[in-house]
């Protein structure tokens, strides 16, 4: 069988008694993430954009879209679920970003089809290994395509939204594989608009072409069935012959939980994933040794250049380009040392006290560094005290990683300042209690109904 009909399998079959313990657990932890995140998001300009937008589209009131009162079609509540999820960069990361893509897309069907709490698990489940499948099949040629000016979460996430809808409508296998190879077809996002509003669009252009090709499979659309694998599918025309191996995609699926290994990370900061290990490391060196910022004369890091491609903002004028500035996050670290929501904004970045502490943060490039995965990754950072001490720290599993997981309490207080914006006491503390407990509950509808106002 071609990888496309391997996946459309999988997809259509799975149901939660066939997911590990571990996975049921992983997938709740990052859906509860991923709804935190985008009730943030709905608080933000941009966000409210979004929402506005959503609103004047109007549409049949058959779903809803977080931290609002808006009931519109099951498209557009998945475009702009789906924007608001990926909107701040606050969202998992690891083989890119799925979940922004993936749980808007289930969401979309959950509570018109009646879906149960464990039903939108499995969905989700089965939609990160979708996206993990896709991706890990043309891993070796993705740092190519990023050069290029793709993002890999509007490659893989449109199947893998697909996947995840096709599931909660229960499509029989045929129609999945025209779902996900439909969706393949809009595959795009342009790493050009990092630093901007528009990289969150990508998720929410995964998540609306997902559930618009459910829609279609659903009523016997025709379409060709090997969309991901044929001679001119999606692998041979982003990644080119010779660069994938979807051979990949079989490999354990169904026993082997890519949720569990090789997992997602859960994000500490709300900035690009290539900043984090850096913001760990001038984290534990303030906090370990009692600096502060007028004890500093310098802080450095040392990076791949390849990383500076991705994050690759020097001193930025504007708040929300700073995401995807390593200068930047490591200024507001060494000014205050926390980076969150609040670090973001035009008046933070251009106030006095930044300005000086962007001075006194240098970038390192190393070209000498041999060109693999764990060179570029790399970011150890060293300070220069006044009075000339030098202290280095390196870290290569981030607060959040599967290597280093939050706690329950580190997660919920994430989750608790993300959400905390829109819903307001018992209404968040009940939502909360639907999240932990969403496999057991009768319908996906309860949830919902926490998560909205």
């Amino acid at each position: 069988m071609g990888a496309t009909t391997i996946l459309s399998e999988f997809a259509s079959k799975t149901r939660i008694t066939d997911l590990s313990a571990e996975a049921i657990a992983a997938t709740k932890r990052h859906i509860l993430d991923c709804a935190g995140v985008g009730l943030a998001a709905t608080a933000e300009p941009a966000g409210r954009i979004i929402l506005d937008i959503t609103r004047e589209e109007g549409g049949a009131p058959l779903a809803r879209v977080l931290g609002s009162n808006l009931r519109t079609s099951a498209v557009a509540s998945a475009w702009a679920n789906g924007a608001l999820s990926h909107l701040l960069d606050y969202d998992d990361t690891g083989f890119s970003h799925p979940t922004a893509c993936i749980l808007p897309g289930a969401l979309a069907f959950a509570e018109e089809s009646g879906a149960s709490g464990a039903d939108l698990v499995n969905a989700v489940c089965v939609g990160l290994e979708v996206f993990e499948r896709l991706s890990l099949s043309g891993r070796q040629h993705e740092p190519v395509l990023r050069k290029r000016g793709f993002h890999p979460t509007s490659l893989y996430g449109c199947s893998a939204a697909a996947a995840a809808a096709g599931s909660i409508v229960k499509l029989n296998p045929s129609q999945m594989a025209v779902a996900i190879g439909l969706a393949a077809a809009n595959a795009g996002g342009l790493t050009q608009h990092f630093g901007t509003w528009g990289k969150g669009i990508h998720a929410g252009n995964a998540a609306r072409a997902g559930v618009s090709s459910v829609l279609l499979a659903k009523k016997g659309y025709f379409a060709d069935p090997d969309g991901i694998d044929g001679d001119y599918g999606f692998f041979s025309a982003f990644h080119g012959p010779g660069n994938y191996n979807l051979g990949k995609v079989a490999e354990g699926l169904g026993t082997h939980w890519s949720i569990v290994d090789p997992g997602l990370t859960v994000k500490n900061y709300p900035c690009c994933g290539g900043n984090l290990r850096a913001l760990d490391a001038a984290r534990g060196l303030l906090e370990e040794h009692g600096i502060k910022f007028n004890d500093v004369a310098k802080l450095e890091v040392d990076v791949h250049p390849d990383l500076l491609c991705t994050v690759r903002f020097h001193k930025p004028t504007q708040g929300f380009r700073g995401k995807f500035s390593l200068d930047y996050v490591l200024a507001a670290m060494l000014l205050d040392g926390r980076v969150d929501l609040d670090s973001f904004s035009d008046a933070y970045c251009n106030a006095p006290g930044m300005r000086a502490s962007l001075d006194k943060v240098q970038i390192n490039t190393h070209t000498e560094w041999p060109d693999d995965a764990a060179s570029r990754r790399k970011s150890p950072v060293t300070i220069t005290l006044k009075d000339g001490r030098k202290l280095t720290k390196q870290v290569d599993k981030v607060l959040g990683s599967p290597g280093n997981p939050m706690s329950r309490d580190q997660l919920l207080g994430k989750y608790r300042s993300c959400a905390s914006r829109v819903l307001k006491g018992d209404r968040l503390e009940k939502s909360i209690a639907a999240l932990e407990n969403l496999e057991n509950m009768t319908t996906a509808k309860a949830l919902i109904d926490t998560l909205t106002v």
